[in-house]
């Protein structure tokens, strides 16, 4: 009986630890997309988690030339300049490397869409702006950057910042 017991007791706690560990891992792979990503245009975007959700936002370009928000559609906003504005919200991880139900606001054109993302490699990383349903709308691909990267400021990036490339 005591064997009996301690057997269970050993299945139970390997269960409980296997448990543990695939929380752990799919947590570890939902985090594959934090880090500092450059867009098509030449923007650096931080993707952070903020609690269960990812956000991003911007914390510099590959030229270091200020930008303004000159196309939103508040007009108070228009003089505000970008750095450091959040474009990127409520992303959730969806399993395999894909995240869902976010926005994404547009700087280029004062919009804000609906957005997804999917993980295609260890430093890329498609992501879609759209109207509605996804067949209507945009993906650019944006490459993962050194944190250190020139143009990159420090001083607002979230404090874990995500792999840089290899």
């Amino acid at each position: 009986m005591n064997h009996r017991l301690t057997g269970l007791s050993l299945v139970a706690a390997l269960a409980f630890f296997g448990q543990a560990a695939l929380a752990q891992s799919a947590s570890n792979s939902a985090d594959a997309i934090t880090g500092v990503w450059e867009t098509k245009s030449g923007g650096y975007v931080q993707i952070y988690r903020q609690g269960d959700v990812f956000a991003g936002k911007i914390v510099g370009s590959a030229d270091g030339k200020p930008r303004y928000d000159k196309n939103n559609p508040d007009q108070a906003k228009r003089d505000r300049r970008l750095l450091g504005q959040d474009i990127l919200k409520g992303l959730k991880y969806q399993g395999d490397a894909k995240y869902e139900s976010g926005t994404i606001y547009d700087p280029n054109n004062g919009k804000t869409y609906k957005a997804r993302a999917e993980m295609t490699g260890p430093d890329t990383l498609d992501a879609r702006g759209y109207i509605g349903v996804s067949l209507i709308g945009k993906t650019q691909t944006w490459h993962r950057i050194d944190p250190e990267s020139e143009h990159v400021h420090a001083d607002i990036l979230e404090k874990a910042v995500g792999d840089a490339p290899k």
